[in-house]
């Protein structure tokens, strides 16, 4: 897929280089992908929004866009790009519409929505239905996939808990669940907040904070106060060790809640280490070099096998399950202790191997990190 790039088209990144960043992705193994990013989706100004149908056929036919944060967007990885990369990946895709609020703090007028619900509803139509029911899923199929995709999940907008888009996505996110949720009924849809809107379907909360906030919010209303001041740096320039802790405490918080929780997910992954505009990030890269972070290697170790059940001990979290394919025993375990714990695992009912596997991930302090080369993974 990645390579059908026409041979006119001039990347700053070869095909190799971006082959890699891929694989780094798929090794992931992750259960979704929430696609596209959610403030390329807003986009600058209304007219520069993501508008998917400008983003579909042939390259040298997509008009592009001003990007969000600097540089022009080719859209040279669309829409089709975007959920085939994820369906090749075995993600499942949580698919963002745009909802009438832009990066500059306007919003669509109540009364001229309807153009943009309809826009959605034609998105929607040429993902999900099938060549024979629909010319919409005809041209899907004009595009290459000749099958639907399958989406299960449609986020409205993006961060409208941000500045004035509360009181705009009163009506905003009525006007789109009404009709789509009604023609849809197969698809769960998402809000990004819950500040002017009542009991949707399902949140997405955005939670940009120190480590500090990750461990705490373990279990809200726990005692932290042993936890070493270390966990309260602000922003870093790149994950540490002690971030990458940090989150794993957190996503043992969601696992133990899986039957509420959809999923967690790690934002932002990509950065161009000669082109940023945000840390930190989980996977860094120019020309020449892809580095993982502790943060992509913490996430890849834990993703491996999702879990139900909870426990705190102390500054140690754990979480633990059994496959019921073939009986392993798989705990996971997070530690904020400034010691060396022992730990002694018993089992009830059941009969275990004396031998098993340890994945551990460990490293220096690098409690503020500044330089990519010096608390990055190659």
């Amino acid at each position: 897929m990645m390579l059908l790039q026409p041979p006119k088209i001039v990347c700053s990144l070869n095909f190799l280089q971006a082959l890699k960043i891929a694989q780094a992705l798929a090794d992931l193994k992750p259960s979704y992908v929430r696609l596209p990013g959610g403030n390329d989706l807003a986009g600058p100004i209304i007219p520069e929004r993501f508008i998917w149908n400008n983003t579909i056929g042939l390259l040298v036919n997509r008009p592009g866009r001003r990007g969000i944060w600097t540089g022009y967007n080719t859209e040279g990885f669309g829409l089709i790009e975007l959920l085939t990369f994820a369906e090749d990946i075995g993600a499942t895709p949580i698919l963002a519409v745009y909802a009438g609020y832009s990066f500059d703090g306007k919003a669509v007028p109540r009364n001229q929505l309807q153009p943009y619900i309809d826009e959605v509803v034609k998105e929607l139509d040429v993902l999900t239905t099938s060549v024979s029911d629909n010319r919409m899923g005809a041209l899907r199929a004009h595009l290459g996939p000749s099958q639907p995709f399958n989406i299960k999940y449609v986020e409205s907008d993006n961060e409208d808990w941000i500045g004035p888009a509360p009181s705009a996505y009163s009506y905003r996110w009525p006007a789109f669940y009404n009709v789509l949720s009604q023609k849809y009924p197969n698809i769960t849809f998402i809000a990004t907040t819950t500040k002017s809107i009542n009991s949707p379907p399902a949140v997405d909360d955005h939670d940009y904070q120190v480590p500090l906030f990750f461990i705490q919010n373990f279990f809200i209303n726990d005692d932290d106060s042993k936890i070493n001041d270390a966990f309260t740096t602000g922003r870093l320039d790149f994950p540490s060790i002690k971030s990458s802790v940090a989150e794993l405490i957190y996503r043992i918080g969601l696992e133990r809640n899986s039957d509420i929780i959809i999923g967690g997910c790690y934002v932002l992954v990509l950065q161009n280490i000669d082109n940023t505009q945000w840390t930190p990030n989980l996977i860094v890269f120019n020309a020449d070099l892809i580095v993982k972070s502790t943060s992509y290697l913490a996430q890849k170790m834990f993703g491996e096998n999702l879990e139900e059940g909870d426990s705190k001990f102390g500054n140690l979290y754990f979480v633990a399950t059994k496959c019921t394919n073939d009986n392993t025993l798989i705990v996971k375990l997070a530690s904020v202790d400034s010691n060396d714990i022992a730990i002694k695992i018993q089992t009830q009912g059941s009969t275990t191997s004396s031998v098993g596997l340890a994945y551990i991930l460990t490293a220096g302090p690098a409690i503020v990190p500044s330089t990519v080369y010096n608390n990055w993974y190659c």
